[in-house]
Protein backbone atom coordinates (compact mmCIF):
# COMPACT_ATOMS: atom_id res chain seq x y z
CA UNK A 1 0.00 0.00 0.00
CA UNK A 2 2.69 2.01 0.83
CA UNK A 3 4.57 1.54 -2.48
CA UNK A 4 1.20 2.55 -4.43
CA UNK A 5 0.69 5.89 -2.64
CA UNK A 6 4.87 6.66 -3.02
CA UNK A 7 4.33 5.92 -6.71
CA UNK A 8 1.24 7.63 -7.63
CA UNK A 9 3.13 10.80 -5.42
CA UNK A 10 6.18 10.35 -8.11
CA UNK A 11 3.43 9.89 -10.88
CA UNK A 12 1.95 13.28 -9.85
CA UNK A 13 5.30 14.94 -9.62
CA UNK A 14 6.14 13.74 -12.86
CA UNK A 15 3.15 15.25 -14.28
CA UNK A 16 3.48 18.45 -12.13
CA UNK A 17 6.96 19.00 -13.82
CA UNK A 18 6.16 18.06 -16.87
CA UNK A 19 3.77 20.67 -17.16
CA UNK A 20 5.73 23.19 -15.82
CA UNK A 21 8.28 22.27 -18.64
CA UNK A 22 5.91 22.47 -21.70
CA UNK A 23 6.44 24.83 -24.04
CA UNK A 24 4.04 27.77 -23.60
CA UNK A 25 3.33 27.21 -19.89
CA UNK A 26 5.08 30.53 -19.34
CA UNK A 27 2.65 32.84 -20.81
CA UNK A 28 -0.98 32.05 -18.54
CA UNK A 29 -3.54 33.84 -21.25
CA UNK A 30 -1.70 31.98 -24.26
CA UNK A 31 -2.40 28.50 -25.06
CA UNK A 32 -0.94 26.17 -27.90
CA UNK A 33 -2.90 23.04 -29.15
CA UNK A 34 -0.13 20.78 -28.91
CA UNK A 35 0.69 21.10 -25.21
CA UNK A 36 -1.98 18.76 -24.25
CA UNK A 37 -0.87 16.11 -27.05
CA UNK A 38 2.16 16.43 -25.76
CA UNK A 39 1.63 15.81 -22.17
CA UNK A 40 -0.33 12.74 -23.32
CA UNK A 41 2.47 11.35 -25.20
CA UNK A 42 4.67 11.74 -22.33
CA UNK A 43 2.81 9.59 -19.96
CA UNK A 44 2.09 6.86 -22.97
CA UNK A 45 6.11 6.79 -23.20
CA UNK A 46 6.27 6.97 -19.14
CA UNK A 47 3.72 3.86 -19.24
CA UNK A 48 5.69 1.61 -22.04
CA UNK A 49 8.87 2.68 -20.11
CA UNK A 50 7.95 1.25 -17.08
CA UNK A 51 6.03 -1.84 -18.81
CA UNK A 52 9.92 -2.70 -20.43
CA UNK A 53 11.65 -2.20 -17.09
CA UNK A 54 9.26 -4.35 -15.57
CA UNK A 55 10.15 -7.19 -18.18
CA UNK A 56 13.54 -6.68 -18.02
CA UNK A 57 13.80 -6.94 -13.97
CA UNK A 58 11.55 -10.11 -14.64
CA UNK A 59 13.90 -11.16 -17.17
CA UNK A 60 17.14 -10.96 -15.09
CA UNK A 61 15.39 -12.51 -12.00
CA UNK A 62 14.27 -15.98 -14.03
CA UNK A 63 18.24 -16.12 -14.85
CA UNK A 64 19.10 -15.02 -11.58
CA UNK A 65 20.32 -11.87 -11.79
CA UNK A 66 18.44 -9.92 -10.03
CA UNK A 67 16.73 -10.03 -6.28
CA UNK A 68 12.85 -10.44 -6.16
CA UNK A 69 12.48 -6.98 -4.19
CA UNK A 70 13.44 -4.71 -7.34
CA UNK A 71 11.25 -7.56 -9.23
CA UNK A 72 7.87 -6.48 -7.62
CA UNK A 73 8.81 -3.05 -7.19
CA UNK A 74 9.24 -2.77 -10.95
CA UNK A 75 6.06 -5.07 -11.32
CA UNK A 76 3.86 -2.33 -9.00
CA UNK A 77 5.36 0.63 -10.54
CA UNK A 78 4.27 -0.71 -13.78
CA UNK A 79 1.13 -1.61 -12.65
CA UNK A 80 0.65 1.82 -10.52
CA UNK A 81 1.23 3.58 -14.41
CA UNK A 82 -1.11 1.44 -16.07
CA UNK A 83 -3.70 2.29 -13.67
CA UNK A 84 -3.17 5.96 -14.39
CA UNK A 85 -3.38 5.58 -18.02
CA UNK A 86 -6.42 4.18 -18.04
CA UNK A 87 -7.98 6.00 -15.52
CA UNK A 88 -6.75 9.06 -17.77
CA UNK A 89 -8.25 6.82 -21.14
CA UNK A 90 -11.54 7.19 -19.19
CA UNK A 91 -12.03 10.29 -18.42
CA UNK A 92 -11.39 11.51 -21.69
CA UNK A 93 -13.58 9.62 -23.01
CA UNK A 94 -15.94 10.69 -20.34
CA UNK A 95 -15.69 14.54 -21.66
CA UNK A 96 -16.14 13.56 -24.98
CA UNK A 97 -19.19 12.10 -24.71
CA UNK A 98 -19.88 15.04 -22.49
CA UNK A 99 -19.03 17.53 -25.30
CA UNK A 100 -20.95 15.48 -27.75
CA UNK A 101 -24.61 15.27 -25.74
CA UNK A 102 -24.08 19.39 -25.65
CA UNK A 103 -26.51 20.78 -27.69
CA UNK A 104 -25.26 22.95 -30.47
Amino acid sequence: MVSEASGALNAYRAAVNRLQETPGNSDAGKSNPSDFSTMVKGFADDAVNAQKTAESATISAAAGQTDLNSVVLAVAEAEITLKSVVTMRDKVVQAYQQIVKMPI
